[in-house]
């Protein structure tokens, strides 16, 4: 899952064993994200998870529609990006047998182990649930599936897509591993790196946004979110491109001023046009029905708005995130765990805060700072100390010198 760039001879590869900081720097920062996303949720209406606060908080609710129109994507492009890095130390079969290994264990761990506590105590919350864990855990598999019953993999979806999106993207990724692909991501990035090339990636996106957000509008459940789905795989072998060439990845860089005044344009005007309080969000919408042409506008300016923010943190962290060290170093290990832990102590701690008689600004830092704290000391004292544990939460095997090669010593 980190960023070790490491790839052959050609003047347009990433040098051999070349450490791109900026890249690990942007994956921590983008699953860090996630902390303060999540907890936001808890005050803002209609959220999930469900525990709600008495009073909901107009800044967190724009905060949270703000980063949602491309936390997502930037995630799946940084995990693009791990792929392109693995695959320059492995072949196609190793790393299949690795991503198997590093995300369906943590899944199934997490289905089982991590998930149900948040349930429970959402359940509890909310008062559908007013008995103990144990006798909540049977029900967790046989009450139905979340919202309405238990069953639910919460944050996990996420891996079941990158899971699906390697198994997908694997003949992809092995046709540009082999020599002719190469050549023609060569030949694609002498043109790509010109002038604004590089924004012509909007196309597909807005192609597959127009044909299928209005019928499946977005629940990552593998059955109603094609849209999604579609636009986050291209978004991750985009990622997986970018990080295969290092003049793009360059000419991020350059263009950063450029995408972000873009970025900021387009998110204005997604506000100003399409968002909604009382809707919880953006929606093209107008007095119950949509005209075509608002329809398309909509699509258009949502995958622009996407794709300027993506490059633009590409681009920014290229410029002022090169600074590696064993802080970098010890977060790219943690990120992984910090990832499968957050939600569930999100939820323990918004369990306990929520109810109490404080502003919602002093709840709401209560909550991320006390999920920074404990994500990070279960890792340092518990996950990444105990070989056991270790594939549990997605972390490579211990070695003799894990322990050294992440801390502050």
């Amino acid at each position: 899952m980190g960023c070790q760039l490491i790839t052959g001879e050609r003047t347009g590869d990433l040098a051999i064993n070349e450490r791109r900081a900026d890249l690990d720097w942007l994956r921590i920062i983008a699953f860090l994200l996630l902390i303060y996303f999540h907890a936001a949720i808890a005050f803002i209406p209609r959220g999930i998870p469900m525990i709600q606060n008495a009073d909901s908080s107009l800044a967190l609710q724009v905060m949270v529609g703000f980063l949602h129109e491309f936390r997502l994507a930037l995630l799946f492009l940084i995990s693009g990006v791990g792929v392109a890095f693995a695959l320059r130390r492995r072949n196609r079969r190793q790393f299949m047998r690795n991503r198997a290994v590093r995300l369906l264990v943590p899944l199934v761990f997490g289905i089982t182990v991590i998930v149900p506590p948040m349930i429970f105590l959402e359940k509890r919350f909310i008062g559908e649930f007013t008995g103990s864990f144990v006798e909540f855990y049977p029900a967790f598999y046989t009450e139905g599936v979340y919202p309405n019953g238990h069953l639910s993999w919460h944050h996990y979806w996420f891996i079941v897509y990158l899971y699906l999106y390697c198994v997908l993207g694997s003949p992809i990724f092995s046709y540009f591993k082999r020599a002719v692909g190469r050549k023609q991501l060569e030949h694609w990035a002498q043109k790509i790196s010109r002038g604004a090339c590089l924004y012509l990636g909007i196309i597909p996106l807005a192609v597959v946004e127009i044909l299928l957000r209005a019928r499946f509008p977005g629940f990552p459940d593998l059955i109603h979110d094609w849209a999604n789905f579609s636009h986050w795989f291209m978004i991750f072998v985009a990622g997986f491109l970018l990080a295969s060439s290092k003049p793009l990845l360059d000419r991020t860089q350059k263009l950063r001023g450029r995408s972000l005044i873009m970025a900021m344009i387009a998110s204005a005007t997604l506000f100003a046009q399409f968002w909604s309080a009382e809707r919880g969000g953006f929606s093209p919408l107008v007095n119950g029905e949509t005209d075509i042409w608002v329809y398309l506008w909509f699509c258009v300016l949502r995958v622009s708005n996407a794709w300027f923010w993506l490059l633009a943190c590409l681009g920014y962290a290229g410029r002022y995130l090169q600074r590696p060290g064993r802080l970098l170093t010890y977060l790219n290990n943690a990120v992984y765990p910090l990832f499968c832990l957050h939600l569930t102590i999100v939820v323990a701690l918004e369990y306990v805060i929520v109810p109490l008689d404080w502003p919602i600004l002093a709840k709401y830092l209560a909550i991320t700072t006390g999920t920074v704290i404990v994500a990070l000391g279960s890792y340092e004292l518990c996950w990444r100390r105990f070989a056991w544990l270790r594939p549990l939460v997605g972390l490579k095997p211990l070695h003799n010198d894990d322990s050294k090669a992440g801390s502050f010593k």
